[in-house]
């Protein structure tokens, strides 16, 4: 038979109706004689029928799988929530279908659009922009379920859940105080976003005479050594260095031990987000360690429609390693 089978040629193979046939490939063949189903099975194995996913989707009003979309996957914390999403959706028979909008809000808005042609059932964000981003996420949640995951956006419209970064940052800097770490230089990066806004702010706020920052256009690790550049550069080490991201702790550590800095004897360095990147180098690094699989969990409730759509930030951390 030339071409593709069609369901047509599956129920004529083993002499059945179309809608016996149907009810079988679905596995709603509760009522059909085994025999039929037997035979049914059969010819579609012969005829080598595959099920056409966007008609069933179509007829099911219903994909089983949901979009992700990251501002980078290159960075590990991404990789890392994605992970938790999708472990969190297998449990529950649910599929993840992920993009990356290469921090850039255009881009975002098409891989939105193109999210929603591609039929899932809801989509999770994680905004590239605090200011640019909400009015792509708000069309999109008028058409269906749609959750800020990490960072929000202004107007978005739509339920969010993250990590409590005052919460984060405060705990972060009560540690290193309590440990005898008074100067303290705050690495600190896209503040266009609302989780370096808000990472900022926290530090701000709880700032003391002595402490500094260091603002850098990306969360990277390229970023982080260009930190440790400019602090080595300026001479005097701060006592530590809370880095508002893993990426920023991993580039400053590294190109401060390349030029013989003692950590933590000269000072010390925490990432954010608890990757296990952090666990990869030497000495490894301490950091608050976002709760992710919660995250997950609770963004994917919103997305079934089981919890309210709301602002939801969660408690985070400290995870404590070599260098502090």
């Amino acid at each position: 038979m030339g071409g593709r089978a069609t369901l047509h040629d599956v129920a004529s193979a083993a002499g059945v109706s179309r809608s016996t046939a149907s009810r079988v490939l679905a596995g709603t063949d509760r009522n059909v004689d085994p025999d039929l189903a037997r035979r049914v099975l059969a010819a579609s194995e012969e005829l080598g029928y595959r099920a056409n996913p966007v008609a069933r989707a179509l007829r099911r009003q219903s994909t089983g799988n949901f979009g992700i979309l990251v501002p980078s996957i290159r960075n590990p914390y991404f990789v890392h929530l994605v992970d938790a999403f999708t472990q969190v959706a297998s449990r529950s028979g649910l599929g993840v279908v992920l993009a990356d909008s290469g921090d850039d809000p255009d881009v975002e808005a098409t891989r939105i659009e193109a999210f929603h042609h591609a039929f899932v059932d809801g989509l999770a964000v994680v905004p590239t922009s605090l200011s640019r981003s909400g009015a792509a996420i708000r069309r999109a949640g008028e058409r269906s379920r749609v959750v800020q995951v990490d960072r929000w956006a202004t107007d978005a419209g739509c339920g969010f859940v993250g990590v409590d970064n005052d919460q984060g940052i405060g705990t972060v800097i009560d540690f290193l105080r309590g440990s005898g770490r008074q100067r303290i230089v705050f690495v600190g990066a896209e503040q266009e976003t609302s989780a370096g806004d808000e990472r900022l702010a926290a530090f701000r706020a709880r700032a003391r005479p002595g402490d500094r920052e260091i603002l850098l256009p990306r969360f990277s690790t390229s970023a982080g050594r260009d930190a440790a550049t400019q602090l080595l550069k300026d001479g005097d080490l701060p006592d530590a260095a809370l880095c508002s991201a893993d990426v920023l702790a991993v580039g400053l550590l590294s190109t401060l031990l390349k030029h013989a800095a003692r950590v933590p004897g000269d000072i010390a360095i925490t990432g954010y987000d608890g990757t296990d990147l952090l666990e990869l180098v030497d000495p490894p690094i301490s950091a608050l360690r976002h709760p992710v699989e919660e995250i997950a969990a609770r963004a994917l409730g919103m997305l079934l429609g089981t919890e309210e759509p709301s602002m939801v930030r969660l408690k985070a951390d400290m995870v404590l390693r070599s260098t502090t």
